[in-house]
């Protein structure tokens, strides 16, 4: 594949971008093991204590931001084997990724009704910002589900389409597709009480984004 100038620059801001969010999914999750954060957050410890929750999800908007960068240059690069396929896949991730930054809002929201919660003068009134911040992290959990399900649609499609060229290659174009179809399921594992089978799908997720964004930056 021939590259100009224009493009090897943003090849290599892309592979970067992918492999960067890849890896902060990551630190995210050894933060959470290591200082033993509960997820999805407890509404009532969150009140309470608010600061680090916050910032370990301010942190993860970083990675998720990223992503639509990596978009762009996994686009660019597979267009022209499957247009149609791409754009498609590009429309399901941008959203999957706005909908992160949606749900990462609803968890910083509750900043200020932490300040609410602490300041209440009365127990009923305490009651009704817990309830509030019950809803908020159950609503965030939500929208959080409904990216994750279409990032990995929108990481199917991709995979299946690396499959077909010489840029990324089968290997890589498998690996896509199962860490597609795996993580597909991830949340629902989690809910049944299973969240090593998430973490599986974790690992999966990093392989492919830190290889594909390997790639990209090779390109340029």
């Amino acid at each position: 594949m021939n590259v100009n100038q224009t493009w090897k620059n943003l090849y290599k801001a892309s592979g970067l971008s992918l492999f960067t969010s890849a890896l902060i999914v990551i630190i995210f999750v050894l933060f959470v093991i290591g200082t033993q954060q509960t997820l999805p957050l407890p509404a009532e410890e969150t009140l309470e204590d608010p600061v680090f929750p916050i910032a370990l999800f301010i942190f993860a908007v970083i990675g998720e931001m990223l992503l639509m960068l990596g978009m762009l240059g996994l686009y660019s690069s597979l267009k022209d084997d499957n247009q149609t396929s791409m754009l498609f896949a590009a429309t399901l991730w941008i959203t999957a990724v706005i909908m992160f930054l949606v749900s990462r809002g609803l968890i910083i929201t509750l900043l200020s009704v932490s300040d609410m919660y602490i300041s209440a003068a009365s127990e009923s009134m305490k009651t009704s910002y817990l309830a509030l911040a019950e809803y908020t992290i159950e609503l965030q959990n939500t929208f959080a589900t409904m990216a994750l399900i279409l990032l990995n649609a929108a990481t199917i499609i991709i995979g299946w389409v690396m499959l077909k060229t010489k840029i990324f290659g089968e290997r890589l174009g498998y690996l896509t597709v199962i860490a597609g179809i795996y993580t597909l399921f991830t949340p629902f594992l989690v809910i049944m009480g299973f969240p090593i089978l998430g973490f599986i799908g974790l690992v999966l997720s990093f392989a492919w984004q830190a290889f594909a964004g390997f790639k990209l930056y090779k390109l340029g």
